[in-house]
């Protein structure tokens, strides 16, 4: 049986060799974020009329948006409020923590883990630990919880596992009815029964649910009429992650093992194909993420870089169908293998508009996202890594901000079995999520001696002194209704969930 250490060592990227990467910072990102699209853009100097009739300084533009001069949006203010110092609170569990996400009004948080449990976590007040104040039992459930989606109104919960039934929960603590099971592989004999699914999303309207699944297959549910409506066949491989591309639902996003990212347009799917295809990843592609603008999208993929892609640069799906060689993968294990090439290694038509890397997609299939649009305009990037770390880069490339998931020393109160961070390996930052208003990420992750446990853990933004903010800081805080956040320790009021 392979030790630790072997271990450790096995799944410790390649840190030898060239590198392939574009030299940072990157003018393309630069251009992306200065072009508008990307938040708020200040005027530059030069066009600059006065100094008086455009303010810089942070009193004068909350002087002015208070007087309703100037209406400037709140990613002015906070957009450079990047999370940075660890909270010394975080919330243990007995088993990994898969994903952990913000709802999109920040009020709560909820968890996926491998103990069957969907958990949810009244965030409203922003003092942690946050209280949990409802836990759903996972039903048919294979091996762990794959993914939970939330619909966009906070009522509704879906959570999917290794099995072709999406099950779809109230978040309300007074509503304890039972759960309504969705059969995506409805209609389909035994044979083609026997999938499961990785990863799911709902629409903005929350009448329907696309889902990726392991039998190279995507579908989409229709919540309301209790059937699925589309069964997509396009890819050669594991549908590891999906999402929509915008608010209509017209435009799907799916990324596969296959290393395509397939674009689709319901509004022109007579054959039931693809739009078009993105390329450039040369290994399993594990997450992306939408910025629901029907343009722009974010990839991890196993080759150990994240991208970011703009659909008007797809390749055909004719052009694609008739390319002589169309896998690159080096067919390395990802889970418990190095990656065997320079990070960098690039497919020859590759077609995305930046790539960042310094992270470690291995072990599991790490997440990537899209900065708030309302708390930073979405002008930056992060990913969690399998090293513990998640990194934080601008759209230029350049990283910003990196965060250390590992905690030295153990929470208050009960001790929990095996959970011993001074022993621990590192974690292993699955996933995370920035909250949409506040300078606050939270990790999910698997930690403890073999990583078979989980935590959620709090990185926040702290002002210079790290104590208390005064002078511009402050009406800063202010201006964003940000509280001062104090220091806060786990005191021992909540069983180890």
């Amino acid at each position: 049986m392979m030790s630790l250490a072997e271990f450790l060592s096995a799944v410790r990227p390649h840190s030898q060799g060239p590198t392939l990467l574009d030299d940072v910072p990157n003018p393309i990102g630069a251009e992306l974020a200065n072009n508008g699209e990307f938040g708020y853009v200040e005027p530059k100097e030069h066009e600059l009329k006065s100094r008086r009739r455009y303010p810089r300084t942070f009193g004068d533009r909350l002087f002015r948006r208070e007087m309703s001069y100037v209406k400037y949006p709140p990613s002015t203010f906070t957009k450079n409020m990047i999370p940075h110092a660890v909270d010394r609170s975080y919330i243990p569990f007995l088993a990994r923590n898969y994903s952990g996400q913000f709802s999109e009004d920040g009020s709560f948080f909820f968890t996926a883990s491998q103990d069957f449990k969907v958990r949810m976590f009244d965030t409203s007040n922003h003092d942690f630990p946050w209280k949990l104040y409802k836990t759903v039992h996972v039903e048919m459930a294979r091996w762990t919880v794959t993914d939970a989606s939330l619909s966009n109104d906070n009522r509704f919960i879906a959570y999917s596992s290794i099995a072709p039934t999406v099950h779809l929960a109230s978040t309300s603590p007074d509503d304890e009815g039972g759960q309504e099971a969705l059969d995506f592989g409805e209609g389909l004999d035994n044979i083609h029964r026997g999938f499961g699914i990785w990863s799911l999303r709902f629409s903005a309207d929350g009448r329907e649910i696309v889902a990726g699944a392991n039998n190279c297959c995507l579908y989409v549910y229709d919540i309301e009429t209790k059937k699925t409506i589309l069964r997509l066949t396009g890819h050669e491989d594991e549908v590891n992650a999906v999402c929509f591309g915008d608010e209509s639902g017209n435009i799907l996003y799916s990324g596969s093992d296959d290393q395509v990212i397939k674009v689709w347009d319901r509004r022109s799917m007579g054959y039931k194909q693809e739009a078009g295809v993105l390329l450039g990843h040369v290994e399993g592609i594990t997450y992306i993420d939408s910025k629901k603008d029907g343009r722009y999208l974010l990839s991890n993929g196993k080759d150990q870089t994240m991208k970011l892609w703009d659909i008007r640069k797809l390749m055909s799906s004719s052009e694609f169908s008739g390319m002589a060689n169309r896998n690159y993968s080096s067919q390395f294990d990802y889970r418990y293998q190095r990656f065997p090439r320079p990070v960098g290694t690039r497919h020859p038509r590759d077609c995305s508009v930046m790539t960042y890397a310094g992270h470690h997609v291995l072990r599991t299939l790490i997440r990537c996202h899209f900065g708030p649009a309302s708390a930073t305009g979405s002008q930056y990037v992060y990913s969690g890594s399998s090293n513990g770390k998640v990194h934080i880069w601008s759209l230029d490339g350049q990283v910003v901000q990196t965060l250390n998931a590992r905690l030295q020393g153990e929470p208050s109160g009960p001790s929990v079995r095996g959970f011993n961070r001074h022993q621990s390996a590192a974690p292993c930052v699955r996933d995370a999520s920035w909250h949409p208003y506040l300078p606050i990420i939270a990790t999910s992750s698997w930690d403890g001696f073999s990583n078979e446990e989980g935590s959620v853990m709090l990185h926040r933004w702290r002002d210079r002194t790290g104590d208390t903010l005064e002078g511009e800081d402050n009406a800063v805080m202010q201006a964003a209704s940000i509280p001062d956040y104090g220091e806060t320790y786990y005191d021992g009021s909540y069983d180890y969930f």
